[in-house]
């Protein structure tokens, strides 16, 4: 039986090829039905225990399968790391992909309202967008999957939405240096002063 050739390979393939070579574990998946006729929904592809054990990392797929005027030097996928086993934070970002495909650019330094606790097990109810803390840089940029873009995988933080007054007051590097600020934490202090 003769081996499948790289090229020949779709362009999920490829990214999934990126992700094995990256985490070595095997993940779970979790489809959206997609809002947009005639383009797969987006999937959220979840890690348990990565980085760490007792951590949950979830990745999308699917946002990158439309377009959006911001994206010059690539289109996105999202990459959540919380430390939590609840698999509904891979989930969400997954969600939070499919819905506003086409619409959110999903930028550095963007926040998204989600207007209701990610998860049960914390009051967060909002997301930083910013670079992914747990890859390194060419892991997350300039990924060939084989089409006429690149993807790069940007960081998806969740975060109070009250907190996105005192990222726009103070900004983004205020907020990230603050002693109650911990990326991994979901039930982390409010920052508020």
């Amino acid at each position: 039986m003769s081996q499948e050739l790289p090229e020949n390979k779709t362009p999920v393939e490829k990214f999934m090829d990126h992700l094995d070579r990256i985490f070595q574990v095997e993940p779970e998946y979790f489809r959206n039905v997609s809002e947009i006729d005639g383009i797969a929904g987006v999937t959220s592809i979840v890690y348990k225990d990565v980085p760490d054990k007792g951590m949950i990392t979830g990745i999308t797929y699917g946002l990158s399968l439309v377009d959006h005027p911001a994206w010059k030097f690539g289109r996105p996928e999202l990459i959540i790391t919380v430390d939590s086993k609840d698999t509904t934070w891979a989930q969400v970002a997954g969600y939070l992909a499919n819905s506003l495909r086409g619409n959110c650019p999903f930028s550095y330094n963007n926040t998204i309202n989600f207007r209701e606790k990610i998860s049960e097990e914390s009051n967060m109810d909002s997301f930083l967008v910013f670079a992914p803390s747990i890859l390194d840089k060419k892991d997350f940029t300039n990924i060939d999957v084989g089409l006429d873009y690149n993807i790069t995988i940007a960081g998806l933080y969740p975060i109070y939405a009250s907190e996105i007054a005192y990222i726009n007051q103070n900004g983004l590097e205020k907020f990230w240096k603050h002693p109650n600020f911990d990326m991994y934490d979901v039930n982390r202090k409010l920052i508020s002063e």
